[in-house]
């Protein structure tokens, strides 16, 4: 799990003489903080490594470790104090260098006392059953192609098909679900995942750059393509420094994120498609992702996500549809339910369909012995409880057998059934497929 996350800061220059690039660049390095930065005149961006609650700041110590230094509140402090004319943000926290401005006769009059105030609580700072995320939040995503992917289940995914109003195609991806779509997904549902999400959102008319973010361990990471930052100076000399910020600074920060979560990527893949043309994002992406082709063209605007071979797709259904379809994909063991448990009940409903019916019409038969002679006893108290026993074995056999045949027909249609039917009818000859054991549903075998 990574245990740094990356944030970006901005350093104001109110006088260029004063403060210099060199200046900035000498602080970092007399700290032994581990930096980017990058000159843009009147501005200078940097970027940190910070962790934990308090966001202490990576610095080197003597041994040449790698380890938690001042907290950002405490670094921008001391950068203000030592910094001359400038303005220090970073993460929400701001400092003004000393300005020298001389002697100045000042009087109460001349000074405004404001009460304080707590500072308002930023927005979007919750997700997923209130878990406090850290970094940035998700950007405004393109109009075109969206590719997400996550931990989300097959079951799950009926219904974003439904808020999107578009049919979305599925792929395995290890043990994550590579969800592509032809419009952004629903921000508010395809943001808040159990685990984790990689977002990749494009824009096909190539007017706008591609939009890249992952939330994951409670915190988010942005990708722009426009990055520019470079090592300092320092870091470049050092090579305990140098390795980290490869691995935990700019494009390593994603890098490092989406292996953890897709350990099949291909990370030297992925590092040339962050520092790429942002023109050959999709069908690159795709490659080092391992995902056909295809995806790569449909993220560009030139194929259909319904159209790629192997996919499974999900169409906008109504409420009812979507249920049936839920439950189908559930009962595969494809939903959030443990397998084990849909294994046990596909063995014992679905794959001896017969044996079920066999003893649920005995249940439903003794059920009607027993309400009959209950019917005839009515007057006594015995009579009432043996109606009211037989009633009830009589109509959960029947509810059993409904439900039952109710879901075998949304296997059916969903095209989940044949392995079942296989399963059932392979015998004693050989060891069945199962649901857990066939190929994936709508793969090229």
């Amino acid at each position: 799990m990574t245990i740094w996350r990356p944030v970006i800061g901005e350093i104001i220059r109110f006088d260029h003489t004063l403060a210099t690039i060199e200046s900035f660049e000498e602080y970092f390095a007399a700290n032994r903080i581990i930096a980017r930065g990058h000159d843009r005149g009147d501005s200078y961006d940097f970027e940190l490594a910070v962790r934990g609650r308090r966001k202490r700041v990576a610095c080197l110590d003597d041994d040449g470790n790698v380890v938690p230094g001042p907290n950002l509140a405490e670094l921008v402090e001391t950068m203000g104090k030592d910094l001359r004319k400038v303005q220090i943000e970073v993460d929400g926290h701001v400092a003004w260098g000393n300005i020298d401005l001389g002697e100045v006769d000042v009087t109460w009059d001349d000074v405004d006392v404001v009460e304080s105030a707590e500072a308002p609580e930023e927005e979007g700072g919750f997700e997923s059953g209130g878990e406090k995320i850290e970094g940035e939040e998700f950007p405004e995503v393109r109009e075109g192609p969206m590719l997400l992917i996550s931990d989300l289940s097959f079951a799950e995914l009926p219904r974003y098909a439904a808020q999107t109003g578009s049919p979305i195609a599925a792929f395995e991806l290890g043990k994550a679900k590579a969800i592509l779509a032809d419009v952004p997904l629903p921000r508010r549902k395809a943001y808040v995942s159990p685990l984790f999400v990689i977002m990749l959102s494009m824009d096909p008319s190539g007017l706008e750059p591609p939009v890249l973010a992952i939330r994951q361990d409670g915190n988010r990471v942005v990708w722009r393509w426009d990055y520019k930052l470079e090592d300092v100076p320092w870091v470049v000399e050092n090579e305990a420094a140098r390795q980290f910020a490869h691995e935990q600074l700019g494009d390593g920060a994603v890098v490092t994120r989406m292996c953890e979560d897709l350990p099949e990527a291909d990370g030297e893949l992925l590092r040339a498609v962050l520092v790429g043309e942002p023109s050959a994002v999709g069908r690159d992406m795709a490659a080092a992702l391992g995902l056909p082709p295809e995806v790569g063209d449909s993220l560009d605007g030139l194929l259909e996500a319904r159209l790629i071979p192997g996919a499974v797709v999900f169409e906008p259904k109504s409420f009812s549809e979507r249920i049936q379809t839920t439950v189908a994909y559930e009962v595969a063991g494809r939903g959030r339910a443990k397998p084990s448990f849909w294994k046990i009940y596909r063995k014992l409903y679905l794959e001896h369909p017969h044996m079920m019916e066999a003893v649920a019409s005995l249940q439903a038969g003794l059920g009607i012995i027993v309400l009959a002679t209950g019917a005839r006893k009515w007057n006594s108290p015995s009579g009432k409880i043996l109606a009211v026993i037989g009633g009830a074995l009589a109509v959960n056999s029947g509810t059993r057998i409904i439900a039952t045949q109710w879901v075998q027909a949304a296997l059916e249609y969903e095209g989940l059934a044949p392995r079942l039917h296989s399963a059932a009818s392979a015998g004693s000859a050989a060891t069945a497929p199962t649901a857990d054991t066939a190929p994936s549903v709508g793969s090229p075998e």
